[in-house]
């Protein structure tokens, strides 16, 4: 058998919720116990489906993040992610602690930023429903002022 041949066999291919990936199992195996290294050592049973991939029942996009990790040694989101908790609901199905306590620390730290930010560092873009006193008519259209305002007449 030729080294590239050799290489090659490392590659597992996954169904993962439908979603399909490949990796080594280098790369699956890298965290001990965990229930990724389980399925490639042979301690966990892991169905295939009809093309011989793996299949894990599990969300398959957000499996994009796990394995990302588990290539980089780091989580990697990209800017503007929202689904912190349903990524920390499955590191933990898939036995990854170390990511669970990571995710654990960007949820906290997004509580308190939201605790923190005082009202008067946000941006007034309107007043109250309180502060509006008066409803005006002109040409079909409505405008509401407070009662201090004339802005609408020329």
């Amino acid at each position: 058998m030729s080294r590239y041949h050799l290489s090659t066999e490392k590659v597992v291919k996954l169904n993962v919720g439908g979603t399909f990936y490949s990796s080594t199992k280098e790369t699956l195996t890298k965290v001990h116990g965990s229930y990724i290294w389980r399925i490639f050592t042979g301690d966990a049973p892991c169905p295939r489906d009809e093309r011989g991939s793996y299949f894990i029942d599990r969300d398959g996009p957000i499996f994009r993040h796990i394995l990302n990790y588990l290539r980089s040694d780091r989580l990697s989101v990209p800017y503007g992610f929202r689904e912190f908790d349903l990524l920390k609901v499955e590191a933990d199905y898939y036995g990854l602690p170390a990511l669970v306590q990571e995710i654990e620390v960007i949820l906290v730290s997004f509580k308190r930023k939201r605790r923190r930010r005082p009202n008067s560092n946000r941006k007034k873009t309107s007043q109250s429903v309180n502060e509006l006193h008066r409803v005006h008519e002109r040409d079909g259209d409505l405008y509401i002022s407070d009662e201090d305002s004339d802005w609408f007449y020329d």
